[in-house]
């Protein structure tokens, strides 16, 4: 028998939660109740319970206090959260500490029970598993689903949430016959900033349950703020799939709706027939979901090829935007490429009939370009990950157009800055080495290629460097050193306009007249003249 402690500040209320449920038929028993923080937390170590069911607000020490207390604990009980409160900071607060099942007054009676049902029934699985009970064909098909939800991750991260090839030969899920669709339990939250970790697994334990009662294959993996499910169905319940799927919606936007600034969009794909397009039904789900930040959150989003339009890089970026966003991005030049990120997205917006999947499709494109230019530019592979990373973050979080576009040009911008000021404190070194370099060699023609490579660093980033440092380019400081020695000689020797041409690098005479004229504001011969 599992051991359950009851707690609330009113004894009535700790005598009506033990009324309501058969605890024995449950394998359970009540093993006693607690009336105030501290009477709790002694009770916890003295009963070691395996289940506690609290109010979150409790006198001496809340139910918050005490789960953060005991949840450092190796070994710890399930949490059950009652609580009058709908005020998100309650909730989110249970939530990141890990606690799963969170209930509102009044107390359902069904919803309790249903509550202990699915910990009794994970806690049954976690021990079949711990201690090897030899219930052979149990054990076997929990390692064979725990076989398919590896498969269904590794796809996931194949494909890096867009639709890729349709190709699966290992994804074995019965494929001789039937139906399959995906689908994608999306949780967000209006501060779009990072979910609690709770509630995936909220959504992953509610829809496990339903789809066992279902009596179908499915295969169900926590993907980033979600659940992905794929389920394998007869044809001729077809129909009746779809109208399990809106309950079971119903079900889990019931649960998100306890926690203020939560909900969940469900993305579901097209209906397949074959189990080697898991690629694209898995992508056509992910493709729904981000179709919310168009059509809202909150509801079922159901893939429609005909109302799906993507573009094509090539469309927006022209070789020649393409090579000015290069130079703006390898400059860093924030205000370039937030004002060019602005005017694509206003025009893919300004389109009649516009998917929203166009505006992912545009930042792709945006994070394609940076990353391919830092890494030519010897930006560091850690930072070009990381900045990945948090782009992908904001097209997961972002809950509609103008948060998507806003969020994604705050993080270009805070990079453009991070790098900036790493610059700052690296970018003297390679500029003072090349200068150093140049006023040794400047007679021998070197290039922006050869002296990069002695600094170490890539040209186009020595380039950067260079007129930031000096104020001038790479040719001109060359330029400069040259005219700069003709002048010493000039002013200290005899020897003709040629012979110094020659030895400041200048083959043609009439060339170096014509650059150091350029350069100094004077002819030769005009020069020399000032200082005989």
């Amino acid at each position: 028998m599992l051991k359950v402690l009851i707690a609330d500040d009113e004894q009535m209320i700790c005598d009506m939660i033990i009324k309501m449920i058969d605890w024995s038929s449950k394998g359970l028993e009540v093993a006693g109740t607690a009336s105030n923080g501290p009477d709790l937390l002694a009770k916890i170590e003295e009963l070691t319970p395996d289940i506690v069911i609290t109010d979150i607000r409790m006198p001496g020490k809340d139910g918050l206090q005490i789960i953060t207390e005991v949840m450092k604990n190796e070994v710890h009980p399930d949490f059950i959260i009652i609580s009058g409160f709908r005020y998100f900071e309650y909730a989110h607060q249970a939530l990141t500490l890990g606690v799963k099942y969170y209930l509102l007054k009044p107390l359902e009676r069904q919803e309790l029970s249903d509550t202990l049902d699915r910990i009794v029934q994970e806690r049954t699985i976690k021990n079949v598993t711990k201690n090897s009970i030899d219930d052979n064909d149990e054990s076997a098909a929990e390692a064979e689903k725990e076989r398919k939800t590896h498969l269904l991750k590794s796809v996931l991260n194949d494909i890096r949430y867009k639709t890729g090839e349709e190709e699966s030969s290992d994804f074995d899920m019965n494929p001789e016959e039937g139906c399959f669709r995906s689908f994608f339990a999306k949780a967000d939250w209006t501060e779009e900033g990072e979910i609690a970790p709770a509630v995936p697994e909220i959504l992953k334990t509610l829809i496990d349950d339903v789809e066992k009662k279902w009596g179908y294959e499915a295969v169900t993996a926590t993907v980033k703020n979600g659940i992905i499910s794929i389920v394998n169905y007869p044809p001729e319940e077809s129909g009746s799939f779809t109208s399990l799927l809106e309950k079971l919606y119903t079900v889990c936007r019931r649960e998100t709706d306890k926690f203020e600034g939560y909900t969940v969009t469900f993305g579901v794909s097209t209906e397949k027939k074959d189990i080697s397009t898991v690629r694209s039904t898995i992508g056509e789900a992910i493709d729904a979901v981000k179709l919310r930040i168009r059509s809202g959150v909150g509801t079922i989003i159901y893939y429609d090829p005909s109302e799906v339009k993507s573009i094509k890089v090539d469309d927006f970026f022209s070789p020649a935007t393409r090579a000015g966003n290069r130079r703006a991005i390898a400059s860093l030049d924030a205000e370039a490429v937030s004002a060019d990120i602005r005017l694509l997205s206003d025009r893919i917006r300004g389109m009649r009939d516009y998917s929203a999947l166009m505006l992912f499709d545009l930042i792709d494109a945006f994070n394609d370009l940076i990353s391919e230019t830092w890494k030519e530019n010897d930006i560091s592979e850690d930072i070009i990950r990381e900045f990945r990373e948090d782009v992908d973050g904001v097209t997961d979080r972002s809950t509609t157009e103008a948060r998507l576009i806003q969020q994604f040009e705050d993080t270009v911008v805070d990079y453009f800055r991070r790098l900036l000021a790493l610059r700052r404190q690296t970018g003297q070194a390679p500029v003072r080495d090349a200068k150093e370099y140049l006023e040794r060699h400047f007679t021998e023609n070197p290039t922006l290629e050869e002296v990069a490579d002695i600094v170490a660093i890539s040209p186009a980033y020595l380039s950067t460097l260079f007129k930031r440092e000096t104020g001038i380019g790479f040719s001109d400081y060359v330029i400069q050193l040259r005219c700069e020695e003709a002048k010493r000689l000039m002013r200290e020797t005899g020897e003709s306009v040629v012979v110094i041409a020659e030895k400041v690098g200048y083959h043609d005479a009439r060339y170096f007249s014509r650059i150091f004229k350029k350069t100094v504001g004077l002819k030769p011969s005009e020069y020399r003249k000032l200082y005989q």
